[in-house]
């Protein structure tokens, strides 16, 4: 097992492009999509099952063990976050190398 970092960034579907142009600029190792993830926040309540999407949000898991590579991703979603709303946890997590 290896210490990394858990980086989850829920973020409204149409965002999801440019969130993943931020994540291949800053070289970021891997992630996995979520899409139609559904809630409730203090933008209200995202119920996922619209046709066009448009309401809908995206869950994107990232696990990282290099602390530069976070700070910068960090730094890239929150301008999006802070555009559209959305979420980005980070926690303490080991990673099951293969």
């Amino acid at each position: 097992m290896k210490p990394c970092k858990r980086i989850e960034i829920v973020i409204e579907t149409p965002m999801v492009p440019s969130l993943i142009r931020v994540l291949e600029e800053l070289n970021v190792p891997g992630y996995t999509l979520v899409p139609d993830v559904r809630g409730a926040g203090d933008r209200g309540v995202r119920r996922a099952d619209e046709f066009s999407g448009e309401s809908s949000n995206s869950l994107l898991l990232i696990a990282c063990d290099d602390q530069a590579t976070i700070e910068r991703l960090l730094e890239g979603v929150r301008p999006l976050i802070r555009r559209s709303g959305g979420i980005c946890l980070l926690s303490d997590a080991q990673w099951l190398r293969h």
